[in-house]
C-alpha cells in the first residue's frame, strides 16, 4: 500500500451550539496503540450522542479539539501492537469509543478504532450502510438480547421507523416475535417490508390503549413516551428505554424486568458477531435515507 499521508481532514466543533459551530479542519493522521487499528474511513455515521456533544456534553481536555464520531465503516490501513485477527486492507465497520488516548473520531478521513470494537464488513453490504451498525444496529439487537426476545412472543417498540427501531424489529422477527410498532402511516409500506406485524398509529390516539400485555416492550423514543410502553408489558415481562429516565421504581411495581441501559462502545463481541450473522442472511436491512460528503457535516446534523 502507498505511504499515509501525514495530514487528514477532520470535523470538528467551534464552541457549543447548534450545527453552526461544526467547522472542516485538518490534524495529524493519528496513530494506532497497542490493541487499535487505524482505519480509513469510507463513511460515517451520525447519532444523537455526536449532537449532545457539540451542544457541549463530553468536552475534550482544555487546549484540545475532539473529533465527533462514534460509528464508521472502512478500510484497515495500519496495526497497533498485539492486534491478531486483522490486516491491513480489511474492509471494517465498527466504533471508535467516547474517548480514546489520541485526538479521534469518526467524522474524519482516519480513526483509530479498539481492535475488540471493529468486525468484518458484510459483503452484501456497502460502507455507507455498514456504517450504520456501530451504534443503532448495537443498540437494537442489545435490546432484544436483553429482553429476552424469543418464538411466539409479543413485542412492542416505539419509535419503530427510526436507526435503532427499525433494527431492533428486524432483530426481533429474527427471534421469530410478533412485532408491533408505533409510527407514522407514511412509514407503513417500509415496515411492512421489515416484517413488522402491527404498525400503530401513535398521532391517532394512545398506543398503550391498543396494546396490552406484551411479553417486551423496546422504547427508543423517551419523555413520557417511555412509562406508557412500560405499562403495555404483562408482569413478568421485560421493559428497556433508550431515551427515558430513571423507571426503576415503576418497574419493581409493575411486576416488570428493566435491564440497565448500556454504551454500545462497551458492547460485548457476541452482538458484533449476531448483527453480521444477521445482515449476512439478508435478515437485518439497512435503509439509507441520504448521505453527504464530509464537508457537509452540518447540515447532516441538522437534517437528522
Amino acid at each position: 500500500m502507498a505511504a499515509l499521508p501525514s495530514k487528514m481532514r477532520q470535523i470538528h466543533f467551534d464552541g457549543a451550539g447548534g450545527p453552526d459551530v461544526i467547522r472542516v479542519g485538518e490534524a495529524d493522521v493519528p496513530q494506532p496503540g497497542p490493541g487499535k487499528v487505524l482505519v480509513e474511513v469510507a463513511a460515517f455515521g451520525i447519532n444523537r450522542p455526536d449532537c449532545i456533544q457539540r451542544q457541549g456534553l463530553y468536552p475534550p481536555p482544555p487546549g484540545e479539539t475532539a473529533i465527533p464520531g462514534l460509528e464508521i465503516a472502512g478500510k484497515v490501513v495500519a496495526l497497533g501492537e498485539g492486534v491478531s485477527g486483522l490486516k491491513v486492507g480489511d474492509a471494517v465497520w465498527g466504533i471508535t469509543g467516547r474517548r480514546t488516548d489520541v485526538l479521534n473520531g469518526g467524522y474524519a478521513t482516519f480513526a483509530v478504532v479498539p481492535a475488540a470494537s471493529v468486525m468484518a464488513k458484510p459483503r452484501n453490504l456497502t460502507f455507507v450502510q455498514a456504517s450504520t451498525l456501530g451504534v443503532a444496529g448495537i443498540t437494537a439487537v442489545r435490546d432484544v438480547v436483553l429482553t429476552k426476545v424469543g418464538k411466539g412472543q409479543r413485542v412492542l417498540i416505539t419509535g419503530v421507523a427510526g436507526g435503532v427501531g427499525s433494527f431492533a424489529a428486524q432483530a426481533a422477527k429474527a427471534a421469530g416475535a410478533y412485532v408491533i410498532g408505533t409510527a407514522t402511516p407514511r412509514h407503513n409500506a417500509y415496515l411492512k417490508s421489515l416484517g413488522v406485524d402491527e404498525i400503530i398509529d401513535y398521532s391517532q390516539g394512545r398506543f398503550e390503549d391498543r396494546v396490552k400485555s406484551v411479553d417486551a416492550a423496546i422504547d427508543t423514543v423517551g419523555s413520557d413516551t417511555a412509562p406508557r410502553a412500560l405499562g403495555t408489558v404483562r408482569r413478568g415481562g421485560f421493559f428497556i428505554s433508550n431515551a427515558g429516565g430513571n423507571l426503576d421504581a415503576q418497574c419493581v411495581a409493575a411486576g416488570v424486568t428493566c435491564p440497565p441501559r448500556a454504551s454500545a462502545a462497551n458492547a460485548e463481541r457476541s452482538l458484533y458477531e449476531r448483527i453480521n450473522a444477521l445482515a449476512t442472511s439478508g435478515q437485518l436491512k439497512v435503509n439509507i435515507d441520504r448521505t453527504f460528503p464530509l464537508a457537509e457535516a452540518a447540515q447532516a446534523q441538522a437534517y437528522g
